[in-house]
């Protein structure tokens, strides 16, 4: 009897550390409208299995104070052979605008070299030593929302989370599903390529553009608009000459334009000096029409 309660003592503590440290709010979309057969019905499931294994699990191992990060997890399965399966991948999150009710977008990234091995109702349980096809896919980007988030309040502050995904995109080089993992043509996406671009000592100017952008600027836009205005437009001048500079699609400078150039254009709408939306159309060539819109008002 004695046993039997302390287990259970040990099963409602491991439960209530669980349930308030938890940092990551996912919400798992999946999409296997390609797939039929057994392939299909292994993974109805599925979607809720990632979900409850993401959100169930403390990521930092520290006392996350303020509101969970809210990340969307959508998967698109496009074909199977046995238990392996190919899919694309988009993962989004944001987080809440200092004293605002605003929310700003932090990443957006499609990955559509996904492989991963799935068995019908398989455990999904966290091991940072050995690598998974399916978990440590999950894993490496929940790392990267994690650091740019803590980037985002602290200069650089989100590196142990980057090198963790770095020691993934090791693990999955060596794996029996190495596609993404490995180094991609110049201009092109792959897991190596953003992760490698995030630590390299030349984007470390950009890490800290970001943070201004975000902590001095973004943030301070409801309470000293014009001040931060500057922040911004300074932030993204750096982020625009490096871009410039590198004259190859960094990875790392595509997936913070795509998140944010929406953001840029409503926060320097009534800027006056139309210059840097300008450069900005030169930097990020993909979004020049939407720069143009607010150029021209």
């Amino acid at each position: 009897m004695k046993t039997v309660w302390l287990i259970t003592i040990s099963f409602l503590f491991l439960f209530i550390e669980n349930s308030i440290a938890q940092e990551i709010d996912c919400t798992v979309t999946l999409n296997y409208d390609a797939l039929s057969g057994s392939a299909r019905d292994n993974v109805l499931k599925l979607a809720n299995s990632i979900q409850d294994y993401i959100n169930g699990y403390r990521w930092t191992g520290q006392d996350f104070k303020g509101p969970k990060i809210k990340v969307t997890m959508s998967i698109y399965l496009t074909s199977a052979s046995e238990n392996l399966y190919s899919a694309q991948a988009f993962i989004g999150s944001q987080r809440p605008v200092y004293k605002s009710n605003d929310v700003s977008p932090m990443v957006r990234i499609l990955d559509n070299q996904w492989q991963f091995s799935y068995t019908k109702d398989q455990l999904l349980y966290h091991d940072d030593f050995r690598f998974n096809s399916l978990t440590s896919f999950i894993d490496f980007y929940i790392n990267i929302v994690l650091g740019f988030d803590y980037d985002s309040y602290d200069p650089l502050g989100g590196t142990k989370f980057f090198q963790r995904a770095s020691n993934i995109v090791t693990m999955g080089q060596n794996s029996d599903t190495p596609t993404g993992w490995q180094p991609a043509g110049v201009g092109q996406y792959s897991r190596y390529a953003l992760i490698n671009d995030i630590l390299s000592p030349k984007y470390e100017a950009f890490r800290k553009a970001f943070y201004d952008f975000e902590y001095n600027g973004i943030d301070m836009l409801s309470t000293q608009r014009d001040s931060a205005q500057a922040v911004i437009a300074n932030a993204l001048d750096r982020i625009a000459n490096l871009a410039i500079q590198s004259g190859t699609r960094s990875p790392l400078l595509k997936e913070f334009f795509d998140a944010k150039y929406l953001e840029i254009a409503d926060a320097l709408k009534d800027y006056p000096d139309k210059g840097i939306l300008e450069k900005l159309s030169i930097a990020d060539q993909a979004h020049q029409s939407t720069y143009a819109k607010y150029i021209s008002n």
